[in-house]
């Protein structure tokens, strides 16, 4: 069962001039609860912002993704760094980081690719058409907060750089207890 979840991505901000007396943050701590086979994990998780994502660098990216697809998208993002996801031990590169305002609150999406494993691979499943890991979530004015983890999803993002979650199996996890760090 795949779920829609629309996420707006209306950067209306530079780094340099906020829109408002608080700036989003650049770093974050929280707790991610995620459904397995195996039943459901608990681990502490780290968000770090190298660089945001502005509303033409998404418009681009439409493109992209207009013309080649899940995997063409996936190609432009090779390489970037625009943040990092550190989940236990593991440290894993953040390709795009997207922020919105929402009054004195802010939405984040951070996208890193996926591994997709041999067994998908070989068996030749949809899930492959979900590159992506996603996380999204909204903090308040005082950094604290809680969002959603998709570990399989696909993108698409329209003119006006509005992004939308399409989620392989429906939300594999959420994020809990987040605190903004700086």
């Amino acid at each position: 069962m795949k779920s829609i979840r629309l996420f707006a991505v209306a950067v209306a901000f530079t780094i340099a001039i906020p829109l408002s007396a608080y700036e989003p943050g650049r770093e974050f701590s929280a707790e991610a609860v995620v459904n397995t086979r195996e039943g459901r994990n608990r681990m502490q998780v780290s968000f770090t912002v190298n660089r945001y994502s502005s509303v033409e660098e998404l418009q681009n990216l439409a493109g992209v993704l207009e013309s080649s697809g899940q995997f063409g998208l996936l190609s432009a993002l090779k390489g970037r760094r625009d943040g990092q996801l550190r989940m236990g031990a593991i440290n894993s590169p953040i390709a795009l980081v997207v922020v919105e305002e929402q009054g004195r609150d802010y939405r984040y999406l951070f996208l890193t690719p996926r591994r997709i494993r041999v067994d998908e691979e070989m068996l030749g499943e949809e899930s492959l058409d979900y590159p992506f890991g996603i996380a999204e979530f909204e903090v308040d004015r005082f950094g604290r907060g809680e969002g959603r983890l998709h570990v399989a999803a696909a993108l698409r993002i329209d003119a006006d750089g509005h992004v939308e979650i399409d989620d392989y199996d429906g939300v594999d996890g959420t994020i809990d207890r987040i605190k903004q760090i700086r």
